[in-house]
Parts: structure tokens; sequence; C-alpha cells
């Protein structure tokens, strides 16, 4: 393993994930988001932008992610555990995030103005480039967390390249390089990463069982390939 972890190149900065613990699916406790978050270290991350979702399931606001953070930080700190800990929010694109966008609401964003969206899973949603659009129209860079997932896609990338074409970012998630979502997930997230349509790499990580498979996926030869040419935008965060 030592070896292994000297001749690994490192992702260095992971921008989405759930380790605010009880604020949505992710982190269930404060033990669970520091088990989690001394396995990124151990993963040799220097920094976590941790994103809780925003969304009908989960209606936190800035304030509440904030308040969490807070918490957090100060339990990383109390723990002395060498990481860096920021937020931002995952946003699900609905009619509501549209009405947020339009009234220019405060975002949570990173790295400056970039902003990360899902979709739903199974159905486009008819206005999606409309939101891409004004948030572009208002400076934002949408990231799209785990365009690799979306099952309404059934394995094709077209759509995904309009959207670049656009102006927006993909992130693939590396636990889909290493299997967790099944194998559709994994193919189109290696399509994606041959075809050097990637702009960042997340682990999206909610528990501890993901951990095995965020692993697999960072020591993949694909994500090894990247890392090594030094494309992605996650190291631009430090």
């Amino acid at each position: 393993m030592g070896l292994l972890r000297r001749s690994r190149a490192s992702l260095d900065v992971d921008i989405h994930s759930h380790l605010i613990p009880n604020i949505d699916d992710g982190s269930q406790s404060m033990e669970q988001s520091i088990e989690m978050i001394e396995a990124l270290i151990n993963l040799d991350f220097e920094k976590v932008i941790t994103t809780p979702h925003i969304h009908p399931n989960y209606p936190n606001t800035p304030e509440v992610i904030l308040a969490g953070l807070n918490t957090l930080q100060q339990e990383v700190s109390k723990q002395k555990l060498a990481i860096e800990i920021e937020v931002a929010a995952e946003y699900f694109v609905d009619e509501s995030f549209h009405d947020r966008v339009k009234r220019n609401d405060p975002i949570l964003s990173f790295g400056g103005k970039l902003v990360l969206v899902e979709s739903s899973f199974v159905n486009k949603p008819i206005f999606f480039e409309a939101v891409m659009f004004d948030l572009l129209a208002q400076g934002y860079t949408p990231v799209l967390a785990h365009p690799e997932r979306y099952k309404f896609l059934e394995g094709r990338i077209e759509w995904l390249k309009e959207l670049k074409g656009m102006g927006v970012m993909l992130q693939v998630t590396l636990g889909s390089i290493g299997g967790y979502y099944g194998k559709i997930p994994e193919q189109v997230g290696k399509l994606l990463l041959q075809n050097d349509m990637v702009d960042f790499l997340g682990s999206d990580l909610h528990r501890a069982s993901h951990l095995a498979y965020l692993e697999k996926g960072l020591n993949s030869k694909e994500v090894q390939r990247i890392l090594k040419r030094g494309e992605l935008k996650n190291r631009q965060l430090l």
C-alpha cells in the first residue's frame, strides 16, 4: 500500500460530498463525518468543499448550511485533522431553483462563482438549459454533478456535449468509476474521461461504505491518466 500511495497521483481537492451531519442524506453523526474526513486525509486530500443538498426533500438554507459548517470545522480543529473544510451546496434544478436564480438570490458557490447542480435522475427537466443560461448570464459557472448517473441519457453523451458547448462544466464521481453505481455509470464515466469532457472529479461521499469504491476509482488507470496530465480543475481550488 505504501508503494501504491507513493506512485498514485492525488486529486488534492474534493468538490462534492455530504459531510455536515444531520442535514441531508449524508452523514448522520459527527462521528461518521470525522471517520470519512480521516479517510479522505489518508487518500491525500488537502481540502474538502462539502456540498449539502438544497432539494425538495432537504430544503436547507445558506444559514443552516453555514452553521453546520462552523460546527464541523470546530470538530476538525479539535481533532487536529490536517485538512481544510469549506462549503457550497448541491442545488437540485427545479422551478424553485430557477425562481431563486431569476430573483438573483444568494447562491452558495465555490472557487469564486462555480455552482454545483444536479438534475432528476429519471426525467430530463424541460427548462434545464434555461436555468443554465440564466446562471451563466449572472456570471456563475454551473458544474453538473454526476452526469454519468442520469438514467434518462441511456448511456448517451450527446446532451452532455451540448451542455459543455454552453459553458457548463461536468463533475464525475470517483465511486462511479469504481463500480459503486453499476456498469452503465462506470462505462459512461470512463467514456467522459476518455473524451476529455470532465472538468472535476468528486467523491459524492455520503457514508463510509462509499470509501472503498472511491479509492478504487481514484486508483483506476482512467483517473490516474487524467490526473497525471494535470488537466482537471480540482487542484486550482487549493
